[in-house]
């Protein structure tokens, strides 16, 4: 019998819901370049890890981003861990994100 499961990462479903056990909220980024996808599995961010990385991106733009994906990724396809700009560009997917949310004020 063929197994036709998708595999997000080289992770099975049950490999994620493990990693959903130990990290909390994951946040699955795609980076798409000349018809290839790039995947990663980031766990969101937590105040710490955002004070942190925002303090080493005050002196250091890039420094701070990849401290960001290093602290946060939880998984991702080889080719991530191997490119640069790749990075920079999966590290996108958690500002997207933090932009998906949305908030509403009133009066009281």
């Amino acid at each position: 019998m063929e197994n036709t499961e998708q595999l997000v990462c080289g992770l099975s479903a049950i490999q994620i819901l493990k990693l959903k056990e130990k990290h909390g909220f994951l946040i699955l980024g795609e980076v798409k370049q000349a018809g290839t996808t790039y995947q990663a599995i980031f766990k969101e961010p937590d105040f710490k890890t955002l004070e942190a990385t925002g303090a080493v991106g005050e002196k250091n733009a890039i420094k701070g981003t990849i401290a960001l994906f290093d602290n946060c990724v939880v998984a991702s396809d080889e080719a991530l861990s191997q490119r640069d700009f790749l990075k920079l560009k999966a590290v996108e997917c958690l500002a997207q994100h933090m932009n998906s949310f949305n908030v509403t004020v009133k009066n009281l």
